[in-house]
């Protein structure tokens, strides 16, 4: 790291340091780099690269381009090549987070093949999200596995991290997504329990038990909010499903019928071609061909 002035967002003129990317040999090589930091606080400083951090434990104080906030365990932050910022320790309080840092280059690539426009994402106003309890565990866990993977097999390291950066990419980019439409936060909130693998069997009626409002209630805000009907906004993201399964795996159309909540197969028949124009079997076949 060295000492310099350069030009930063928003008026941030000074930096007490700059991490350069080549200085670390995984992130220089392969693009890439992950590690765990605890216990102490930083020195103010920028990147030429793009970092991911999610808080795994107590909290902190965090400046990021003159502003201070308190971060604390289930947050994910984004920060652009460029932005400035430290973490300062609050008495009495232990933090700790999970760091992933990629390339310019790479994390382009990355976008690129999520269909993600960089500088759309590098605009949005709230480069940050609170993750749910599931969300927080799929971090975690892959962390964990990082550390059981031996050195000595990279390619492991290296498809891991890519896949932790990438999911953190598209949540944020979701987040941002889902803003612009001026959903209510509970709103939002029940979509994504709605969208969770664990609840893609629930029907109109888990979804207002949910929701907590009575149906006509809750017909009236899916209209207003997505234009459709609770019935056949849970149809469209369960024929979504259903086509991921029907490329994706060997299950039997029976099986993926009642895996999705639909314990008649003649019922989900009906319903998957009035969604895709075809047959579960046929759209198989034609996947296939």
């Amino acid at each position: 790291m060295e000492n310099l002035t350069i030009n930063s967002p928003k008026n941030v003129k000074r930096y007490d340091c700059i991490v350069d990317y080549r200085n670390n040999k995984s992130l220089s090589e392969n693009g890439v780099s992950f590690h765990w930091w605890g216990v102490e606080g930083t020195s103010l400083h920028c990147h030429n690269f793009y970092e991911f951090f999610i808080v795994t434990d107590g909290k902190a104080m965090h400046e990021l381009n003159v502003k201070v906030s308190t971060v604390s365990k289930g947050e994910l932050f984004m920060l652009r090549p460029e932005d400035c910022h430290q973490f300062k320790m609050i008495d009495g309080c232990s933090c700790s987070h999970m760091n992933l840092c990629v390339t310019k280059e790479f994390f382009h690539k990355i976008c690129d093949s999520l269909k993600i426009d960089v500088e759309t994402l590098e605009r949005s106003p709230k480069l940050s999200l609170s993750l749910s309890n599931d969300e927080m565990k799929f971090f975690t866990d892959k962390a964990q596995l990082l550390n059981f993977i031996s050195k000595d097999s990279e390619n492991a390291r290296y498809t891991l991290m890519c896949e932790i950066i990438s999911h953190a990419v598209a949540s944020l980019s979701l987040s941002g997504e889902l803003a612009k439409l001026n959903y209510p936060e509970w709103f939002a909130k029940l979509l994504e329990n709605i969208h969770s693998p664990k609840m893609i069997s629930c029907s109109a009626a888990d979804v207002y038990k949910m929701a907590g409002f009575s149906p006509p209630v809750m017909v009236e805000y899916f209209k207003r909010y997505t234009g459709k009907t609770v019935a056949a906004y849970l149809r469209d993201i369960k024929c979504a499903y259903a086509c991921d399964l029907l490329d994706g795996t060997r299950l039997t159309t029976l099986e993926i019928s009642a895996y999705l909540g639909y314990y008649s197969l003649s019922h989900f028949n009906r319903i998957f071609k009035e969604y895709s124009g075809t047959s579960p079997a046929a759209y198989r076949r034609r996947s296939k061909m």
